[in-house]
């Protein structure tokens, strides 16, 4: 479920920009290189529906990516943090205005490829309720420089995607976890998004709230640094216009080239990117609140 991002027309302008301080006050950047699009569509969850969209900012670490123009002002680090709410506003952060975790956060190298301008991050195990799960760790390796293979966290893509044999191993667990609930009934995914593993929900199970688990994404890095993917963010509930159901969805899909830690995912931890050390940092936070 990666977005395809598609500019009908455009042109490179140099541009002054602004940047909100923390006090309120509008800092003036000038010269920033701005791709300016006139028309641009994104097929946000892969259905092959093209949404106008007002354009995407670039945050790789390209030359000409954003948080490298103003690398100088923002000690070369940036931060989001995302909600699942649509009613909430988050803020992309930069510099100094970037809020430091209370509990301190996790690190983990930021892997930085010259061919490919993704950020790269070394994943080594997925667990389900603190079962790890029995996946080659070769799998999530590096390839090819970067073109291939590795995790890479991706804001821009609506959910995560599993390279094959982590996803078929993931499915596999959950529905054998599954089946230890009587009232769990397996029906078939909607076309859109490519979802694999669903339950009906009309009405939800008896046992919902003690059936559905945590994720757990192992990184490299001091003290084995992960993510907990709560059930709110690895499950998402929809509508099948077919049956005219409620079904629930395990919120991953599989990729054959590599793992791409997306939006859905991502909610609810604060990350930071600091590029001058190479690093990725994240802890846990409510993101609806103050983001």
């Amino acid at each position: 479920m990666k977005m395809s991002f598609r500019i009908i027309s455009h042109f490179i302008a140099g541009e002054a920009f602004s940047l909100l301080t923390t006090s309120g006050r509008a800092q003036a950047i000038g010269n920033i290189v701005l791709g300016c699009a006139y028309e641009a569509t994104a097929d946000i969850f892969g259905a092959g529906e093209d949404y106008k969209v007002s354009g995407m900012l670039g945050l790789g670490y390209n030359p000409i990516s954003f948080p490298n123009q103003i690398s100088h002002l923002i000690d070369g680090a940036f931060s989001f943090c995302l909600t699942r709410r649509r009613d909430v506003q988050t803020y992309l952060r930069f510099g100094s205005d970037i809020p430091q975790p209370l509990g301190g956060v996790r690190v983990t190298p930021l892997v930085l490829s010259d061919l490919v301008p993704y950020y790269h991050v070394n994943l080594k195990a997925i667990s389900v309720d603190g079962h790890k799960l029995l996946i080659n760790p070769t799998v999530f390796e590096i390839r090819k420089r970067g073109t291939e293979g590795g995790c890479i966290i991706d804001n821009g893509s609506s959910f995560t995607l599993l390279i094959n044999p982590a996803y078929k191993a993931l499915v596999m667990y959950l529905e054998y976890h599954f089946m230890r609930y009587p009232s769990f009934n397996k029906v078939l995914p909607p076309i859109y998004p490519k979802f694999e593993l669903c339950y009906n929900w009309s009405p939800p199970p008896r046992e919902a709230n003690e059936a559905l688990p945590t994720i757990t994404f192992h990184f490299d890095g001091p003290n084995h640094p992960n993510i907990d993917v709560a059930p709110e963010s690895g499950f998402i509930l929809m509508h099948d216009r077919s049956s005219n159901r409620d079904i629930l969805c395990l919120a991953f899909a599989s990729d054959d080239v590599r793992t791409i830690f997306g939006s859905w995912q991502l909610s609810d931890y604060r990350y930071i990117f600091d590029l001058k050390r190479s690093l990725l940092k994240f802890a846990p936070e409510d993101c609806a609140k103050n983001s």
